[in-house]
């Protein structure tokens, strides 16, 4: 076997370090700084996307932000407004409801009149009906010397002391 004999060590080993030497110096010289190179713009392009990303994220935050307060001076403004119209309604109401009780009570007041008028008429024509119906009575158990005026007079004394 070659690789075993004393005699080639030296020219193995020459050639070894020259191969080595040749490969050391292109790598150090051609292959690293390229490599560096694109390792260095590859940092930067993810460091410049990082600082976009933070920046947006810092814009959207703040986005956010004033959409919150305008939601909730919305919210608030919303509020505000049913509140006023919750109070508007209730005084329409308040003010129909007084108008309509006041309606009511006056329509109960008028009927209340027609009813004691109604009720007075009534109980005269019965008065009179009565009055009437007694003079017939009478006239029919032959007591012809009492008149209609007579049977009046006396409604009238029993009413007075009734």
């Amino acid at each position: 076997m070659p690789q075993l004999d004393w005699s080639t060590y030296l020219s193995q080993a020459f050639w070894l370090l020259v191969c080595f030497c040749a490969l050391w110096i292109l790598l150090a010289n051609l292959v690293t700084p390229k490599l560096a190179d694109v390792i260095e713009q590859r940092k930067r392009k993810i460091n410049d996307y990082v600082e976009k990303a933070e920046q947006l994220n810092r814009q959207a935050q703040n986005s956010l932000l004033k959409y919150q307060q305008t939601l909730a001076e919305a919210q608030a403004q919303a509020q505000k407004q049913l509140d006023i119209g919750r109070a508007e309604l209730k005084a329409k109401l308040d003010a129909k409801a007084a108008k309509m009780t006041k309606e009511i009570n006056q329509k109960i007041a008028d009927s209340e009149l027609v009813l004691a008028t109604e009720k007075q008429e009534t109980l005269q024509q019965i008065e009179a009906i009565s009055q009437d119906l007694a003079y017939h009575i009478v006239q029919k158990l032959g007591f012809n010397n009492i008149s209609k005026k007579d049977i009046a007079l006396i409604a009238l004394e029993e009413k007075d002391n009734g």
